[in-house]
């Protein structure tokens, strides 16, 4: 099979009504690909994969986000939307936000402008944020009102869904002021980060403290990561990805 390239976005998916669940991940070379975890929950088996941008306009895929409630996956590649046009806004995370009567809010993020906008099913811009940012990645929260965004310059910036101030900054070490994703662990309680020397970093909501530290065994960039809680106790709930062409499991 040709080189997919490495993993560059990765997503958990589940359902509240069904107890089977998978990850859908995105390449540098615009594959979509779908794991599904075994019945004996020992590993995880693709059921599909297919490039959703071709030949020479093959790109990568740079943001993924998944709604568990209506089971929607949006991917996302570095190109223009047909149905809308947002000028010089590079975009670096996108999320489902608030569910409105024609369907959830699209939120996405650029990096360099530090810019947010808020869209409607249609692509119609609802909204448009500041950061004064570099964002590295975003993820949201809508039950806890919360947004948090990598700083690319400092670590984790957490925000208001309803505001543009920043609440708290969770400082991750960096030698570089690389992309690091970021993730929430238990509602909020936990935010988790990666980083750019092959750790991962998990911190208290409330205090700011760093309450758990991941090494993956090589001083390397951690470039996507999701996570979600297992309800087996020997089943642990963070993927990540270094630059590798598969999810790697800690």
């Amino acid at each position: 099979a040709a080189d997919r390239g490495i993993t560059t976005a990765i997503v958990w998916l589940t359902r509240p009504d069904n107890e089977d669940e998978g990850l859908a991940f995105g390449t540098e070379h615009g594959y979509l690909c779908v794991w599904q975890r075994n019945k004996d929950r020992n590993g995880f088996s693709e059921v599909w994969c297919d490039r959703l941008v071709g030949g020479t306009d093959g790109t990568e895929i740079v943001a993924m986000a998944y709604d568990t409630n209506s089971g929607q996956l949006a991917a996302m590649v570095p190109r223009v939307i047909s149905s809308v046009k947002i000028p010089k806004h590079w975009l670096q995370a996108v999320a489902f936000g608030q569910v409105g009567v024609r369907g959830p809010e699209l939120w996405t993020f650029g990096r360099e402008d530090g810019i947010v906008y808020i869209l409607d099913d249609a692509g119609k811009i609802l909204k448009r944020k500041t950061t004064g940012i570099v964002i590295g990645h975003a993820v949201l929260n809508t039950r806890e009102d919360a947004i948090i965004l990598d700083d690319v310059s400092e670590g984790v910036a957490l925000f208001k869904m309803g505001g543009t101030e920043r609440v708290k900054t969770f400082q991750v070490p960096h030698r570089e002021c690389r992309s690091r994703n970021v993730a929430f662990l238990d509602g909020t309680s936990t935010i988790i980060s990666g980083s750019d020397h092959g750790a991962v970093y998990a911190f208290d909501w409330r205090t700011g403290e760093v309450i758990d530290r991941i090494d993956i065994g090589v001083k390397d960039w951690v470039q996507s990561i999701s996570v979600r809680l297992c309800p087996s106790s020997n089943t642990n709930p963070l993927t990540l990805n270094r630059l590798s062409k598969h999810p790697v499991f800690r």
